[in-house]
């Protein structure tokens, strides 16, 4: 089969954004190019991203002069290998719910584990606690920030009709149930997807009423014209895309390079919530 580079979109040409996250990864179609003919596996490519953010949280906590640098450098080599992933699985045509499931079970333990190692930096150079707070907090908003983006993209993907290996809603339903019962070898599918509920499904559920809430306040009918307007906007998608785990990593390991780990922290906490709740209201209004 011939290497085919607009299978690495999750949409087709008339339905894309301009999603800003493409700005981290640019040079991810050559990289990809390369891995092709390879036997390298996608989730081959998710684990070594795993380890890249393993050491990137590693460095954090080293208390080596130097430690920001090599966190922030391995940190990026985190968000750009998650990318390549997905992006290597779409080419070859072997996207999978598991793989699906893998990867973001990836992003969140990495993500917990990179910010308790910079809230420690921040502790261990200050000698201040309140940064065990600050980081924490800041955990905290980068979810619900990046779950705002992925419920958004997740809703227009799916009604766009081109990528069905996510779902709005990934509770367990008795579909998924019965498909295990028929095939052994979706078992591992059905766990990592129990687990993805566990530590995502809060955030997905406090997203989704606040979905239903502003389409409330919009006076947004519940019709299928209605909603394909509502999750359709493409506009709206590209103004939220900064809030993607992608950015939230590639700007923590900028503010790294630069040493105002703190700095990040407090622009995450006031800035980028005022921004994504302000595209809300914005959203609500133009409805």
């Amino acid at each position: 089969m011939s290497f085919d580079i607009e299978k690495m979109n999750k949409l087709p040409p008339e339905a894309r954004f301009f999603d800003v996250n493409g700005l981290w990864y640019f040079p991810n179609p050559w990289v990809v190019r390369m891995l092709y003919p390879t036997p390298i596996t996608p989730n081959q490519i998710t684990f070594l991203s795993f380890i890249f953010g393993l050491l990137s949280a590693g460095f954090y906590v080293s208390g080596r002069s130097d430690a920001l640098l090599w966190g922030a450098l391995f940190l990026y080599g985190k968000v750009f290998l998650d990318n390549v992933d997905g992006n290597l699985s779409r080419v070859r045509g072997t996207s999978s719910r598991f793989g699906r499931f893998l990867d973001s079970l990836t992003d969140f333990a990495i993500t917990v584990l990179v910010y308790i190692a910079i809230s420690f930096y921040l502790v261990q150079t200050t000698g201040d606690a309140k940064f065990w707070f600050l980081g924490l907090f800041g955990l905290l908003v980068c979810f619900m920030q990046s779950t705002f983006f992925v419920f958004y993209l997740v809703s227009y993907t799916s009604r766009v009709g081109s990528y069905d290996k996510n779902r709005v809603d990934e509770s367990i339903t008795e579909q998924d149930q019965t498909a295990v019962e028929s095939d052994e070898s979706l078992k591992w599918d059905l766990r990592l997807q129990t687990l993805f509920v566990w530590v995502y499904g809060w955030q997905d559920r406090l997203v989704e009423k606040l979905d239903f809430i502003s389409r409330k306040l919009a006076r947004a009918p519940d019709t299928d014209e209605a909603l394909r307007e509502w999750y359709g906007d493409r506009c709206f998608l590209t103004a939220i895309s900064p809030l993607c785990l992608c950015t939230n990593n590639v700007m923590l390991a900028v503010f790294s390079l630069l040493g105002e780990v703190e700095l990040f922290l407090i622009l995450l906490i006031t800035v980028a919530n005022f921004y994504w709740i302000g595209l809300l209201v914005w959203k609500i209004c133009r409805q």
